[in-house]
């Protein structure tokens, strides 16, 4: 009897814990949260009037307009020299003065020599005269006169070749002083006091202030032209004004034209940024464009979904496009494997224009 009690108890209790587990189990499903549904997000923009460049990037030199190199026109002994390197000058300020001890030591001998020669000459030409007479009466022969006049020939030809000589010394004596042909700067000083000056052995450079710039380039789709803008640190600096006839090392030369003197030292090298192209006009975000094999697209919001609209980019840089086509309407903004699928997609979270 009692087992059948405890039998009883046991199976109660079980059931007991068993309908308490099931209510528990179940209260606990009927609580549980429904499945959340995910709303897609895309960020938008709208076209907007605007300009973009396209730019082509170069090593140029910077060169004076002119240069001349100063030399002296005969062998001479640098007495001083006037100015120092990157002094400005005006035309005809004095740069270099050559020694002239040598010159005028020449000069005196040759004038006293032709002191010399012209009394001789005027002896000559005397004993001629007195010859011519006395040929006349027949009181010398013809050989002594022609002798005397042979003479006075003579001595008047040394006097010619004197008179030659004095004058080249007089011609080099205004070279001593060498004087700048035009205004400039001084460049490059290669001489020193003392030193022996030869014929066309540079002494110094002058350079005008005026300046271009030359680089070399290859021919592109964007050729260089002339009157396109030039680029320094993002600063308009010139234009293109010659494209040379000549290549140089196989490359094509260009010659740009500053605007204003710039602060560069002489055939220094800048690196500059040549403007090729221009378009203005209705533009977008480059992360607007759908590219899909050989035609391009923007993804418009209309109707409460996004559509592709084939659009034509007229030039691009790296953040923005010119299109040939405007749309106007709301347009998806992303990466290209996000744009694509967005007609696939459901409910879309159109979130606030992006500020571009």
């Amino acid at each position: 009897m009692i087992k059948k009690i405890i039998f009883v108890a046991v199976v109660i209790g079980v059931a007991i814990f068993a309908g308490k587990f099931l209510k528990e189990k179940k209260e606990a499903i009927y609580s549980r949260a429904k499945p959340i549904t995910y709303t897609k997000s895309i960020k938008t923009t709208t076209a907007k009037d605007m300009n973009i460049s396209r730019y082509r990037e170069f090593l140029a030199q910077v060169q004076s307009s002119s240069s001349a190199f100063i030399s002296s026109k005969f062998s001479a002994t640098i007495k001083k020299i006037h100015v120092s390197e990157a002094a400005s000058v005006k035309k005809g300020q004095l740069l270099v003065s050559l020694d002239d001890s040598e010159l005028k030591a020449s000069l005196a001998s040759l004038k006293d020599r032709k002191l010399a020669l012209e009394a001789d000459l005027n002896n000559a030409k005397n004993i001629l005269k007195r010859n011519k007479k006395l040929l006349e009466i027949e009181a010398i022969s013809k050989e002594a006169y022609d002798n005397s006049e042979v003479m006075y020939k003579n001595k008047l030809a040394s006097l010619g070749s004197i008179n030659q000589n004095i004058k080249q010394i007089l011609s080099q004596m205004k070279y001593l002083n060498i004087t700048a042909p035009f205004d400039g700067v001084v460049g490059t000083k290669s001489a020193n006091v003392g030193s022996l000056a030869l014929p066309g052995k540079p002494l110094l450079t002058i350079n005008t202030k005026d300046q271009k710039l030359i680089f070399s380039y290859i021919d592109t789709s964007y050729p260089i032209t002339l009157g396109q803008k030039v680029y320094i640190d993002k600063k308009p600096v010139g234009v293109i004004s010659k494209i040379y006839d000549d290549a140089k090392n196989a490359l094509l030369v260009a010659e740009i034209k500053p605007y204003n003197i710039l602060p560069f030292v002489n055939k220094s090298y800048k690196n500059i940024e040549v403007e090729v192209d221009y378009k203005e006009g209705c533009a977008l975000p480059m992360d607007a464009i759908l590219h899909k094999k050989d035609k391009t697209y923007v993804m418009v919001y209309k109707d409460n979904k996004f559509n592709p609209q084939e659009v034509k980019i007229l030039l691009n840089n790296q953040n923005y496009a010119i299109l040939k086509e405007c749309p106007k309407e709301l347009v998806a903004v992303g990466s290209e494997a996000k744009l694509s699928m967005l007609p696939t997609y459901g409910k879309i979270n159109i979130l606030k224009e992006e500020n571009r």
